[in-house]
């Protein structure tokens, strides 16, 4: 009977430093991440005239696509960044809706029309965002990438270079 109270008080002993153990591992994980959105890679366009970036939602996000969309544009105006002139980045760039789905796979397009391209500026959004809300960036991030269609095809970076200007 005595080596039966010495077994189990041993296991309750070892189950109690294996909960302890994992509930500091929590805690400490929960402290020391970071909010930035690391999961989406840079965003650059090659330049030096123009770029479209097609995007395609699914129909019941567009709300929630074009919402990122205006805080994108709420961070590109605060923005502090002494790197990168988020203004200037800003002034040639707008977002616009296809009014009819040309992808054939129930998708609402998305584009965006930058002109003049800042070459070797990082256009991604996630990484814009942070810099103005890193409080809010993972919901904004997760909103964002939910919005886009399934399948690996959902964003399509398209660099342009000038041909005929016809206005000159």
């Amino acid at each position: 009977m005595r080596w039966y109270r010495t077994q189990s008080m041993r296991r309750i002993l070892l189950g109690g430093a294996f909960a302890a153990t994992l509930a500091v591992g929590v805690a400490l994980g929960a402290l020391l991440t970071t909010n930035e959105a690391t999961a989406q890679p840079a965003v650059t366009f090659t330049g030096p005239d123009a770029a479209l970036m097609f995007h395609f939602v699914k129909p019941g996000s567009t709300a929630d696509y074009e919402g990122v969309m205006q805080k994108l544009k709420d961070a590109l105006e605060q923005s502090e960044n002494t790197e990168t002139d988020r203004q200037a980045q800003a002034s040639g760039w707008r977002v616009f809706r296809a009014n009819a789905d040309f992808t054939g796979q129930g998708a609402v397009p998305y584009v965006w029309a930058i002109d003049p391209v800042m070459a070797g500026t990082n256009y991604a959004a996630s990484t814009i965002m942070n810099e103005v809300f890193p409080g809010d960036i993972e919901m904004l991030f997760n909103t964002y990438n939910d919005a886009f269609t399934d399948g690996p095809n959902n964003q399509l970076p398209v660099n342009l270079d000038l041909v005929i200007d016809f206005a000159n």
